[in-house]
């Protein structure tokens, strides 16, 4: 019996997949500025309409193809240990965000958010309120379980822990690297942990 056809969610769901996929590769290739819906469609070999039916603009596809690029980045790990699963998220994320193709492309984009509210307002939507909620949500998980103190509101620290990090990253020269990340982390714990929870494993016996 013939294989039968592919329903059209399917194949639309494959479709898209790809156009993500050639939109990450040609970015790495030829740089924000280079890129473009006509590019991209002869590349992935379909017609230009195909991909603005999808994507009314190029910050909306690409910002699309990196948080298809870094889902797994934005996903942070629950063992229990608060602290260490921020650490080894972050550190995860720097390194993301200093290699292709996510580094150069997310870079130009918010570039271009600056001079262009509608790229800027797609970029808060589909990318950083993600990275936010992700953070909320794993500290708030924490304060459940009683390793940050119950009576504050984390949704600010949240974002600030967020932003300190994107903030080096974005607009100085200093590196994201593993002393940045714990001092934010220390401060961060110095601040909202429990009190019987506050101390660094390294810091025993200290």
């Amino acid at each position: 019996m013939p294989n039968e056809p592919s329903p059209p969610r399917r194949r639309g769901a494959v479709r898209t997949e790809a156009l993500l996929q050639v939109t990450l590769d040609l970015a790495a290739e030829v740089g924000y500025a280079g890129l473009s819906i006509e590019a991209i469609a002869r590349r992935a070999e379909v017609g230009k309409h195909t991909v603005y039916r999808r994507w009314p603009t190029k910050a909306a596809l690409l910002l699309d193809a990196l948080q298809r690029a870094w889902a797994t980045d934005l996903d942070h790990r629950d063992t229990g240990d608060l602290r260490a699963d921020l650490r080894e998220q972050f550190l995860r994320s720097s390194s993301a965000l200093t290699e292709p193709p996510i580094g150069p492309v997310y870079r130009a984009v918010i570039a271009e958010a600056q001079s262009d509210p509608a790229a800027r307002a797609t970029l808060h939507e589909r990318f950083l309120r993600t990275v936010e909620t992700s953070t909320l949500e794993r500290v708030t998980r924490a304060q459940r379980a009683g390793e940050l103190r119950a009576d504050v509101d984390l949704a600010f620290a949240a974002e600030v822990l967020c932003g300190a990090l994107y903030y080096r990253h974005l607009l100085t020269p200093r590196p994201v690297d593993e002393a940045a990340i714990d001092g934010l982390l220390d401060m961060f714990m110095a601040a909202y942990g429990s009190r019987s929870r506050t101390r660094r494993p390294d810091a025993v016996g200290g």
